[in-house]
Parts: structure tokens; sequence; C-alpha cells
């Protein structure tokens, strides 16, 4: 039995998430719109204003801009980093709101500091201090409170010989570009950035089985079919009874099952197959219905027991009547099990109902009148197919582990859960019953028919093949 821990695979990841690639566009777009609109609409306007300094270094071990060369400047520009932590240090900040006070009351440090950045006028050692705010008077001043007070505190740290100002800021005339385009691209990254995210956590988070192959690579047991679900307007158990007008691709999928259910028994003498799932709603009662009939149409006389004395079923999907004598009541002795068998349900197909529902079935089903009843049904059948319960669900289908050759397991695509089928396989496996196989159940089955009319006509009668 596989560990049924689903593993992180970059391939179904990247098919995952491109498969949902609209989610991405739209919230990409969404992300552009909602950005240009907020950029266009509400994003307040700032002006940028700068002023621009000479340093004279009178350090020998840093650079002197008298006999600045190549090597000179480049080492000039990596100062640019100290004089900006100079420049934002707590003893300049506080200088700089003293001159601004009076005239912006209210002003602090940090909104200083934080509009304020400093670099390199095209690779020289002139040092550029700008100001972003969103008044044009304000950023001028700043940056001129900055260079009247910043110059003598760089020289007393990095011993400068001299600061010399070339341009005081003069307030900005009009409003910077707000680049609506720009940044409605930031916003279109983020929208699918945030989009990408999400559709990642929905995968690893995401411990439904939706393809087959999750069941072949994560378990043991194979898969005997994929069984196609037609999608019916009506929830009507009678609806998904296999029939003559049933869809090709649904009768093949029974048809293969049966096929490797048998050959599965070729060397088994019991012929007892137990019809479970790991919780409920998964379809048993729908695929042991079908089976049952598909055997049957093979020419095999099937037994079908509804053993689901909880939550009986095949009454709905037959049509008999529901307080009809049959399995409880021939476990308790108050019958034969030939006369609570019904023998004119299908041609070759036989089934035994549930008979009424009792307070205790897993005691009934303990009951050594089980292993009788299945040891003489087996002498009259080719095939004894028995309804269970979940097998997470209650302790049923485990209490008669010994008297079957195995179990089918029903995995709903989209509906079933790995965990839920890992501690049912674990059940199973304490109990020594044989999982024969999974029969994987679903409406969007993935399925290359041999009588698709497109495969049929492209593929078998291809040129190549002529």
């Amino acid at each position: 039995m596989g560990d049924g821990s689903p593993k992180v695979d970059i391939k179904k990841l990247f098919l995952f998430v491109i498969k949902r690639i609209w989610l991405l566009i739209i919230c990409a777009g969404i992300g552009f719109a909602g950005m240009y609109y907020y950029t266009n609409n509400y994003l307040p306007d700032t002006y940028t204003a700068y002023a621009t300094m000479y340093v004279l270094n009178g350090n020998p071990n840093l650079v002197n801009y008298q006999y600045a060369n190549v090597s000179d400047l480049n080492s000039a520009v990596q100062l640019l980093d100290t004089y900006m932590v100079v420049v934002r240090s707590s003893k300049v900040m506080e200088a700089v709101k003293e001159r601004l006070t009076s005239k912006y009351p209210g002003i602090d440090t940090g909104f200083i500091s934080g509009s304020l950045s400093m670099g390199s006028v095209a690779g020289t050692g002139v040092l550029r201090v700008n100001s972003v705010t969103g008044n044009a008077q304000l950023s001028a001043d700043i940056c001129n409170a900055v260079v009247d007070v910043a110059p003598a505190e760089i020289i007393r740290v990095v011993s400068a010989g001299s600061i010399e100002v070339i341009d005081y800021a003069v307030p900005p005339m009009q409003a910077d570009d707000r680049n609506p385009k720009k940044r409605g691209m930031l916003g279109a990254l983020g929208g699918a950035a945030l989009a990408g995210a999400f559709l990642v956590l929905m995968f690893l988070l995401n411990h439904k089985v939706n393809e087959e192959e999750e069941l072949t690579e994560a378990y043991t047991p194979p898969v005997l079919s994929s069984v196609v679900r037609e999608k019916k307007k009506g929830k009507e158990p009678k609806a998904f009874v296999l029939n003559e007008n049933s869809a090709m691709a649904t009768s093949e999928s029974y048809a293969k099952l049966r096929m490797n259910l048998l050959y599965t028994l070729v060397n088994r003498e019991n012929k007892v197959i137990a019809i479970t799932s790991a919780i409920s709603g998964e379809g048993k009662s729908t695929i042991a219905a079908n089976l049952a009939i598909a055997c049957a149409m093979s020419g095999k006389k099937v037994l079908l027991i509804d053993g689901d004395m909880r939550r009986a079923s095949q009454q709905q999907v037959f049509g008999y009547d529901a307080d009809l004598p049959g399995l409880s009541d021939v476990l308790i002795g108050g019958c034969n099990w030939w006369d609570a068998v019904l023998s004119d349900v299908r041609e070759n197909l036989y089934v035994l109902p549930t008979g009424h529902l009792p307070p205790n079935p897993a005691e009934i089903l303990a009951l050594p009148q089980t292993a009788e009843l299945l040891s003489e049904t087996q002498q009259q059948f080719d095939l004894v197919l028995i309804d269970l319960p979940p097998i997470n669900i209650v302790s049923d289908p485990l209490v008669i582990s010994s008297l079957v050759a195995g179990c089918l397991m029903v995995v709903r695509q989209g509906y079933s859960d790995h965990r839920d089928i890992q501690k049912a396989l674990a059940s199973a496996e304490l109990t020594e019953m044989d999982v024969l196989g999974f029969v994987f159940y679903g409406e969007n089955i993935n399925r290359r028919s041999y009588h698709n009319r497109k495969y049929y006509n492209k593929k078998y009668y291809s040129k190549k093949d002529m």
C-alpha cells in the first residue's frame, strides 16, 4: 500500500495553473484597471525639488575633487551612502526641523527624512539632494534647509575640506508625472502574482482525487476501470442504471470493469466481491448495480446483495418494495435466502434486498449465518456482489473481510480525498481484506474512446493505417 501522500509535482502544478490561466488574466486586468484608475483619480500630486552641492575633500584618504580621475570619481560616488547617512542623522534632521517649524508647524523629522533622497549628477562628484512632498514650496524649503545645515556635519564626520552649494532649490512649477500606465502595469503584475499565489495554495491544499493517474502513482491496488458518470438532470438513482440507451463511453467503462474483475478472479475459488468506498457519496451503490448488470449481460448468473443495512439503496435503483424481506431477515433466521431473492430484476440478474433495517448491522453480519449464506450462494451463482457501507464510516465491510475474495473501492472524481483513501486502505490491510482495485468514477474523465467519431474517423482510418 502506498503512503497516499500527495507529492508536489512541478509539471502538474504548472498544468494546474495553465488550465486556470483565465484567472491570472482577469486578476491582471483588474489590477491594471484598478491601479490606473486610482493613479488618475485618487493618487495625490507630488512635487520634487532639488538642490546641488560640491564636496571638496580635505582627508588625503578620500577623494580630492580638484585632482579627480575616473577612479577617484568612482570612489566619490561610493561616498554617497555615507553622506546620506549623515544627512538623515538625528542631529541634522533636528536642525532642519527647527528651521522649518515656524513656517510648517507640526512637521516632524520622520516626514523630512522620508522625503529625502541623494544621488550624484551624471556620475560626477556633484551631489544632488531631492525632496518629494505634496507641496511644491515645502519640497524646496526642505532641500534648502538640508544644504544649509548638512555641510557642517558632513565635514565633521568625513573630514571633508569644504562643501559649496551650487544651486538652491526652487519650487517646481508642475506636479510630478503620475505615469498611470507604468503604475497600471505594476498593478497588473501584482494582480497576476496574487492570483498565481492563490492557485499554488489551492494546488498544495487540494487533497481531492482528480485524475486516474493519482491513484496509480500513490497506491498499490490497480485502477480496474475509470467509469464515466453520465450527466443527468435528475438525481434519481434509476437515471444512472446501465441500459441499452446508455452512452457508449459508459457502457465501455463497465465492460472494462467486468473484464478486469473477472480476470482477477480466475485463480480464486471465492467468487464473492464486496463493493465499498472510503466515505459516503462516492457512488458505490450505482457502481455495484451497474457492474451486476454488466456481468449479467455477458451471460454470468449474478447475485447482487444489498448489504448496506443502515442505508439501503438498491430498492431505489431497481424499484422494488423496501419492505420486502431480505438479508437481515435471512441472517436472523426469519426466512430462507432463496425465498428472499428477487429473480425477475434483469435477465441473469438476481437481487437479495436488505430486508428490515436492524439496529445492530455489524453484529448481524458477524453471525455464522453470514458465512453459510455466502457459501451457499456461491454454489448457485457465477458471481456474488455485495453492496456494503463505506469502510471509514462503519465496520460492516471489515466484519466480513475473511468471507470475500476481496473488495472494489469506488473513488469519485473531485470528491474523494486522498487522506480518506489512505485511512480506508489501512483499515482493509489490518483486517487482511484484499483490495482488488479501484473504480474511478466521474463526469469529467478524459477518454479517447475507440467509438468516438473524431477518433474513429481521423485515427483509426488514417492513411497510414490503410
